[in-house]
């Protein structure tokens, strides 16, 4: 179909935002029907939160119902590790590799500084073979703690950033909570990112006396999204993640 100008709309007015959905149930309709292409989002909170299931699961239903190929970068987790680990929600990386539909990528602490200067190197490799268009990096503060101090561990995450940027694909970015608080190295992070989900957990009390743990999520940032307020819960079932809204805002 050949383009056409709207009568009384300008022909410099912005283009649509295209939107990948994760295909996480509940979770889509609180960012506009899912994160902007080719932007990256930080996603904080502490070991056991949910962080890598939710990326694992956008990965995998990007590959399986948009038929999007997804790379995931390890700082710190094998393959096996990870794999496996999916296949408890039915989620099958082994069959979706043979298909070249996902890569599972792991760096070592010697060989980050190579990465740095080859500009991306196997990653930018990958990304290009396989025609990605989904990218998770696990985790950043992993990759952080691998340079000695400071000062080079900011220039090279400055570093990092920039090849995000050229490699195309919309990512999630993890980063570990140290503290009771967002970790000050994740904070850092977040002004370059495009938008900010912090995972967390609490123990409720139960009728009977008991306590169980409270998993929720909340946007802190996304740009140019009209995002829910609000602080939505998250329940682990065999399929994966579900996501509720927890009040009216």
């Amino acid at each position: 179909m050949e383009p056409f100008e709207i009568p009384g709309v300008s022909p410099f007015a912005s283009k649509p935002i295209r939107r990948g959905p994760t295909g996480i149930p509940g979770f889509d309709e609180l960012v506009e029907g899912g994160f902007e292409e080719k932007t990256n989002t930080l996603l904080a909170g502490y070991a056991g939160t949910g962080k890598t299931t939710f990326s694992m699961q956008f990965l995998y239903n990007g590959a399986m119902r948009w038929n999007e190929p997804g790379v995931y970068l390890s700082f710190a987790e094998s393959k096996e590790s990870i794999f496996n680990h999916c296949q408890n929600f039915g989620w099958d990386f082994y069959s979706l590799e043979q298909k070249g539909l996902a890569r599972h990528l792991f760096y070592k602490a010697h060989q980050v500084n190579k990465l740095l200067e080859e500009g991306g190197g196997t990653v930018r490799d990958t990304i290009a073979e396989i025609g990605a268009k989904r990218l998770v990096i696990d985790s950043i503060t992993a990759y952080g703690l691998l340079f000695r101090d400071d000062y080079k561990q900011r220039e090279a995450l400055l570093l990092f950033f920039e090849m995000l940027v050229k490699w195309g694909c919309t990512s999630l970015i993890i980063a570990e909570q140290l503290t009771g608080m967002v970790d000050a190295r994740a904070g850092e992070i977040g002004f370059l990112t495009d938008g900010i989900l912090n995972f967390s957990y609490s123990q409720i009390d139960q009728d009977v006396g008991q306590k169980v743990r409270r998993h929720q999520l909340e946007i802190l940032k996304m740009r140019g999204t009209d995002h829910y307020n609000g602080v939505a819960d998250m329940q682990f079932t065999k399929q994966g993640l579900v996501v509720k809204k927890t009040g009216n805002l």
